[in-house]
């Protein structure tokens, strides 16, 4: 039982991903408080899974936020057991597709990831969407012995605050790691990505001296 559960820890800090028009159609039911996030479960019909979320405050300027969100280079940093992860197609500077995969404990398989990833900068109200989906690739067929999940929907919202010295961020995940763990064991241990997303990420963002990503800079919203 203690590896199906750590494989479900991977699994889910593994996945990337809100804001008041969610973008997950749930009843959303608040569950717990945990490293200063809100996290909330939403049930979704016909579903085997349950959707999850997860709202707090990040001390640090958006524009490190979202830096962080994007940089690919230093994912490793704040997704748990991470085993590779790479850029399979730029459409935009602003949305591409990535490819993830998680080393997993014996005797379970590795899971890997396809997803297509879109920012949306609304200058007017000072907020950034990061939209994720599940996607496919040519440069990412299936490998042996890894299972490849899905990743219905998930979500960053993030919104200047403070006069633009902190960040209201909010996280929305629906995925299956498919395969053969219980549906309960993973709706179980899901609920801790949220907070470990918005902590692994509000730990880089504050770093002292953090340099935005040179993508993001150009769209950085103006505060005073």
């Amino acid at each position: 039982m203690k590896r199906v559960l750590l494989i479900i820890n991977v699994i889910v800090s593994l996945l990337i991903s809100v804001g008041s028009n969610a973008a997950i159609n749930a009843q959303w039911n608040k569950i717990k408080v945990r490293k200063g996030v809100e996290v909330f479960e939403g049930v979704i019909p016909n579903s085997p899974v349950v959707a999850f979320r997860g709202v707090s405050v990040i001390d640090a300027p958006i524009g490190n936020v979202v830096s962080v969100i994007h940089d690919v280079s230093r994912i490793k940093e704040w997704m748990s057991d991470l085993a590779g992860s790479r850029v399979l197609e730029r459409k935009s500077v602003l949305e591409k597709i990535e490819y993830n995969h998680t080393k997993t404990p014996w005797p379970l398989d590795d899971r890997d990831f396809v997803y297509s990833v879109k920012v949306v900068i609304n200058k007017e109200n000072k907020s950034v969407d990061i939209l994720v989906e599940n996607a496919t690739h040519p440069d990412a067929p299936p490998v042996k012995g890894i299972v490849r999940g899905t990743l219905h929907s998930s979500r960053y919202f993030l919104k200047s605050i403070d006069n633009g010295t902190r960040t209201h961020i909010e996280v929305e995940i629906l995925a299956d790691p498919n395969g053969n763990i219980p549906k309960w064991v993973v709706n179980l241990f899901q609920s801790a990505w949220p907070s470990n997303t918005i902590a692994g990420i509000g730990k880089i963002a504050t770093e002292s001296g953090y340099k935005i990503h040179p993508d993001i800079t150009p769209f950085l919203v103006k505060t005073p």
